[in-house]
Parts: C-alpha cells; structure tokens; sequence
C-alpha cells in the first residue's frame, strides 16, 4: 500500500503537518506513517559524557507523546485514514529519510528560526528537501484553504511540478495559478536599462503563449481545473512567493534540478527561496 510518511516533534506545526499529511493520505489512498525520533547521543565537544539512563527514557517519551498527538490530529482530520506510528533514536532527518526511501512523500513541519524576516526552514526540512527523491513538503501555519500556486519553467524540467500541482489542485478541489518569470529583473528596472515598454510588452506576450502552450496538455487532463496564468519580468522565487501570499495559496509547487552533491539531489536557488521564505506550505517535486 502507498505510504505517506510524516515526520513529528512536539511542536504545533508538527500537528498541522500531521493534518495535512493525513489529508494527502487520504486523497490518494494511501497509508499515514508517523514518525518520531529523539537524539541522546553528546555531542563532539563532550565525547567523554555519560548521559543518565533516566534522562534518556525522558527524551524517549517526549518522542512517543509527541507521535500520539500527532495520530490523534490525523485522526481528527481524516478519520478513515489507515495510521502506523514509530520512533526511532537517532539524527531525525537521517530516520526520515531512511523510513521514507520508498514512501510517496515526505512530510514535516518547520520551526520559524531566525529574527531576520523568513529563513523559515530549519536543518531537518533543508535535509530532508535537499536529498529525497521525492516529493517534500513543509508545513509551517495552519493550512488555510486557497489556490495551488506553482512555478512554471520554459523548459520541460518543471513539467513534474506542474503535473503535481494539477494533480493536487483537481484533488483539493481548488483553482491553480501558473506563475512564470522571463527576466531575473522587474519592469522599472528593465526600462531603467533602456529596454523601451514595448518590448516588454512584446516578451511578455511571447512567453505568455509560451506557458499556455506548456499547460495545454494537462489542462485537457484535469479540465476541472480552472487556471490561472501570471506571467512577469520578475525574481522567480519572489514571484512565486508574492502571487501565494496574495492569492491566500493552501499550497506552493516547485520542482527542483538535482545536481550531485552529497548523496545526490540538492536544491536549485528558486526552490531553497521559496522554502526558506515562503509562509505558505511548499511542496518540492523531482522526476
């Protein structure tokens, strides 16, 4: 049976991955595991050190409470959802992965780390999106319902993001927003570099036939699915990020081009932007 799987601490964003994660679950029929992991092990700077037997139970049960909360959220939101939980010692994105290698996907919650405006993501979500071969998703606020927003390359190395994001926008019952970019730089300051305004006007007409060309063959495959087209001269990972938060967006799409590194996939910079920054979940889909 398919499985979801979805990794849990004690934090509320945990339980709000948790919901969301069951809801997947249940949309694609689909198993929910629930995954908690506690690290006693000392650090490098104190090799030496002993932890108490009874300090370690503690830390293992704080795993265990959190994973009960957690099924009993998932529960509460897809109550016909087939639930396994476990918690495993060790580095919590080192378990995921290893729990996750043959699941459908991979869903966490994220700390909001830092005092600086977004930087949302902390190690295990940058872990975990950086080398799963599948889909990831974080989650940070309560999921609010709205539009599924994706980004929408020129080439057909975004083409699974957009499969994905039809996919979930025709199972959420949703509309879906396309956002493309041609330029790294916006308008004004492509006039201020000279370029006349009508040709802008001309490239954006360009890449605007461009992207609806891209889309046609699975807006035939969903025709539910009412899409919305945003094309601009713009940052790709601003853009996207800008059109979610003014849409209310439930859910961002963005594929990502592995390209080695360690044990593989790694992120491309328009997709550690939007994780890092979005307040929107995210989901992050490769081939």
């Amino acid at each position: 049976m398919p499985t979801v799987v979805v990794g849990v601490d004690k934090t509320e964003t945990s339980l709000h991955a948790a919901r969301w994660a069951a809801s997947l679950a249940a949309r694609e029929e689909s198993e929910l595991h629930i995954v908690g992991a506690y690290d006693a092990s000392t650090s490098n700077y104190a090799p030496g050190l002993v932890i108490p037997q009874d300090v370690v139970e503690a830390i293992a049960n704080e795993a265990k409470t959190a994973v009960q909360a957690a099924a009993a959220a998932a529960l509460e939101a897809a109550p016909d959802v087939r639930v396994r939980t476990s918690v495993g010692e060790g580095d919590a994105a080192r378990t995921l992965l290893e729990v996750g290698k043959d699941a459908t996907a991979i869903v966490i919650g994220t700390r909001r780390l830092g005092s600086v405006k977004g930087l949302l993501l902390g190690s295990v979500g940058v872990t975990i999106a950086a080398h799963y071969h599948g889909r990831v998703v974080v989650i940070g606020d309560e999921v609010k319902p709205g539009p599924v927003v994706v980004g929408v390359g020129d080439t057909p190395s975004s083409d699974p993001a957009v499969q994905e994001a039809y996919h979930q926008a025709d199972s959420l019952g949703v509309g879906l927003v396309a956002v493309h970019t041609w330029a790294q730089l916006d308008a004004d300051a492509l006039h201020g570099f000279g370029i006349e305004p009508d040709a802008v006007e001309r490239m954006s007409a360009e890449a605007t036939e461009a992207v609806a060309e891209r889309l046609a063959g699975y807006s035939q495959d969903y025709p539910d699915v009412q899409v919305e087209r945003v094309v601009v001269p713009d940052d790709p990972g601003k853009a996207i990020i800008d059109v979610a938060t003014d849409r209310g967006a439930s859910l961002i799409v963005v594929g990502s081009r592995g390209r080695g590194g360690f044990k593989g996939l790694l992120l491309g910079s328009t997709s550690q932007k939007v994780l890092q920054h979005s307040e929107v979940p995210v989901m992050i889909v490769r081939r």
